[in-house]
């Protein structure tokens, strides 16, 4: 009887150190991809695109990045990507249904308008270019005339 009492107790600490090992980050989605040292996603990112304006708020989190996207024609979605250097790839969730991924690029530009770019595709979108304008969609300051929206404005 001892025998059994022992080798479950030793099978229990097994299994509570294995289920441990694999809860403990060993898994490649807990720290995303490696960014460029220089590369700080976060903030309010809007251009003209398709005859409208693109715009949303990106965040970014060592590797990962989230947001919150207008990308015309397509609409507005949910993003979360992976970024490796500068090279960013991503999922849309849209709010009218579906997703798709796509992928782009970062950039710095040295001008006095844009200093960060991203220059992305999607399926439905195609290629689109948007521009790092502030930290925030209400302290963000674009180029020249402020851009409108089509459809109106969203809140973020």
């Amino acid at each position: 009887m001892k025998k059994w009492q022992m080798g479950a107790v030793l099978g229990s600490a097994l299994l509570v150190m294995a289920v441990g090992l694999v809860g403990c980050g060993g898994g490649s989605g807990d720290s995303g991809g490696s960014p460029a040292a220089d590369l700080n996603a976060a903030g309010f990112w809007e251009n003209p695109l398709n005859g409208a304006t693109a715009a949303g708020d990106m965040t970014q989190n060592g590797g990962n990045v989230t947001g919150y996207l207008l990308l015309p024609p397509a609409g507005m979605g949910n993003l979360v990507g992976t970024v490796n250097g500068y090279h960013m790839d991503f999922t849309i969730a849209w709010d009218g249904g579906g997703s798709e991924a796509g992928s782009g690029d970062f950039a710095f530009v040295n001008n006095s308008v844009d200093k960060l770019i991203f220059s992305g595709s999607t399926p439905s979108v195609g290629t689109f270019e948007i521009s790092w304008r502030g930290p925030s969609f209400a302290e963000h300051s674009p180029a020249g005339v402020p851009l409108a929206y089509t459809p109106a404005s969203p809140t973020w």
